[in-house]
């Protein structure tokens, strides 16, 4: 028998459960907030970053309003957050956008994640030489998670993801 698909509809009842599940009301901010998720598929913005889009798009909320928003959206998985090891804010994003396990890019510029092959031979190359490294320091290393940083093609054209 072959797996069903969950379309569009069924995640948007799921996600509207939730949100029902966790007490939240259907506010203006709770719509532009989720709105935003919805048009943009990979970005994963921090508080500030949210906030200035909201701002942007006519939608201005309360700085501590979005905050306690966002912290009720993770209550209900409705959206995840994160932090990357060298930064101080925690970035939030659609459960179905998570951070990919193989390697991949990650724009500086907008935060979007670009998944790389995962069966690429370099890449499985450097991973392995960072395992050589460590076990010659008597380290034993877990995993390996490859992220190259830069500029994707639309921010370095000037172009929008939104």
């Amino acid at each position: 028998m072959p797996a069903r698909s969950v379309s569009a509809p069924a995640l948007a009842d799921d996600r509207a459960q939730r949100l029902r599940e966790a007490g939240l009301r259907r506010t203006r901010a709770l719509q532009a907030v989720l709105a935003l998720f919805d048009g943009a598929p990979g970005w994963q913005p921090t508080h500030a970053q949210l906030a200035e889009r909201l701002a942007d798009e006519g939608e201005p909320v309360n700085a501590v309003t979005l905050y306690r928003l966002l912290e009720r959206l993770v209550a209900a998985g409705v959206l995840v957050k994160r932090t990357a090891a060298d930064e101080r804010a925690w970035r939030f994003h659609a459960p179905g956008a998570a951070p990919a396990t193989g390697p991949l890019f990650e724009c500086d510029a907008c935060h979007t994640q670009f998944p790389l092959a995962e069966d690429d031979a370099s890449a499985r190359a450097v991973a392995a030489a960072v395992r050589r490294t460590l076990a010659r320091q008597g380290h034993q290393a877990a995993r390996v998670d490859l992220a190259v940083h830069g500029t994707c093609a639309d921010c370095r054209g000037g172009r929008s993801h939104a």
